[in-house]
């Protein structure tokens, strides 16, 4: 499964100091899948104590980051 960032995410990842790998090691081994908007999903794992949340597309085979955000302190509770 090819895994592609948009520019918005390369961008967001530089600003939050997220890492790539991070990134592609949630999209990869989520620990909570969720649906959201235009049929994106929000992958979500633990990482360093907090929960990583990743926003994807697919289209086919092809799974595209849209954007990654550390989830703030009342959602922590929800894996």
């Amino acid at each position: 499964m090819p895994i592609k960032f948009s520019d918005h995410a390369k961008f967001q990842l530089r600003k939050r100091h997220i890492s790539q790998r991070q990134v592609l090691d949630v999209v990869r081994n989520s620990e909570e899948i969720r649906p959201s908007y235009k049929n994106r999903r929000l992958r979500r794992k633990l990482v360093g104590g907090k929960i990583l949340q990743v926003v994807t597309a697919t289209e086919g085979s092809r799974i595209t980051v849209i954007s990654s955000y550390y989830l703030r302190r009342q959602y922590e509770n929800t894996l």
